[in-house]
C-alpha cells in the first residue's frame, strides 16, 4: 500500500501485508526444505519455476508495503518496479495455474512428483494473489496508471523465458512439462509473449477499476461537503 490519511486503513495495510509477508515466507521455507522436487535439484533450483520468483517479487512487495505504511516517502524506486511486477505477476501466476490444473495437472507437475496438500498450494498459487489486489483495489490510494509499469512487466517476461531457456539448456527440460510439449520454438516464445500481455492486460483491469474506486469516493466526499 501506498499513503494514506486515515490511521485505520493504514494499521489495516500494515496487518494485511504483515500477514502476506509471514505467509510468504513460511511457504518458501515448506517449499524448499520440507517437500522435495526432484526437479528442482538442477540449475536454478526452485528458482526456475515463475511460481517461486512471483512469490519472492510477492514477499519483497509485502515488505515494502510494510515500510510505506509510515514512511510513505521511503523506497521509491523498489516500490515501482517490484510493486507493479508483483500485482499483475501474482495475479497472472493464479490465473494460468488454477486454469491447468483444471485442465490437466501434469502440464505443470510432472508424473511421478507427489501433490503438496492444499493449504501449500494456496498459500503458493492463490493467497498471494488475493492479499495484493485486496490492499490495491481497497487500501491503496496513490497509485497512478504509468507504461512505465507495461515496460516492467514485459521486461519481466523477456527476462524470465532467457532465465528458463538457460536452465533447459543446463538441465535438459523446460520447467513445467507443458513448456515441452511445444513443437516449434516460436510456439513456445508465443506462449510468453501472450502471458506477458495477460499480466498487462490484468494491469490494465486493475487501474480502471482502482480509478473508478477512486472516483466513487471522491462525489462521495462532495455530496457530503
Amino acid at each position: 500500500m501506498a499513503t494514506t490519511d486515515k490511521p485505520f486503513t493504514r494499521y489495516l495495510s500494515f496487518t494485511l501485508n504483515a500477514f502476506g509477508l509471514v505467509s510468504n515466507l513460511a511457504t518458501l521455507y515448506t517449499v524448499h526444505f520440507v517437500y522435495a522436487n526432484p526437479f528442482a535439484q538442477g540449475f536454478g533450483g526452485h528458482f526456475q519455476y515463475l511460481t517461486i520468483l512471483a512469490l519472492s517479487w510477492a514477499t519483497v512487495a509485502f515488505a515494502i508495503n510494510m515500510v510505506r505504511c509510515f514512511s510513505p516517502a521511503a523506497l521509491p524506486v523498489m516500490y515501482e518496479v517490484v510493486y507493479h511486477i508483483a500485482t499483475p505477476l501474482e495475479a497472472l501466476v493464479s490465473l494460468l495455474y488454477w486454469g491447468m490444473v483444471y485442465v490437466d495437472p501434469h502440464l505443470l507437475v510432472p508424473k511421478g512428483v507427489e501433490p503438496i496438500p492444499f493449504i501449500v498450494d494456496a498459500a503458493l498459487h492463490l493467497n498471494p494473489t488475493v492479499i495484493l489486489w485486496t490492499d490495491f483495489l481497497l487500501l491503496n490510494q496513490d497509485f497512478k496508471r504509468s507504461w512505465r509499469h507495461t515496460g516492467y512487466i514485459y521486461l519481466f517476461a523477456v527476462g524470465y523465458y532467457f532465465w528458463s531457456w538457460l536452465c533447459q539448456i543446463k538441465n535438459g527440460y523446460w520447467p513445467y512439462p507443458f513448456l515441452e510439449a511445444f513443437k516449434a520454438p516460436w510456439q513456445r516464445v508465443a506462449f510468453y509473449v501472450g502471458s506477458g500481455t495477460m499480466s498487462w492486460l490484468v494491469y490494465e483491469a486493475g487501474a480502471l477499476i482502482h480509478a473508478a474506486k477512486l472516483r466513487a469516493q471522491a462525489m462521495a466526499k462532495s455530496k457530503l461537503a
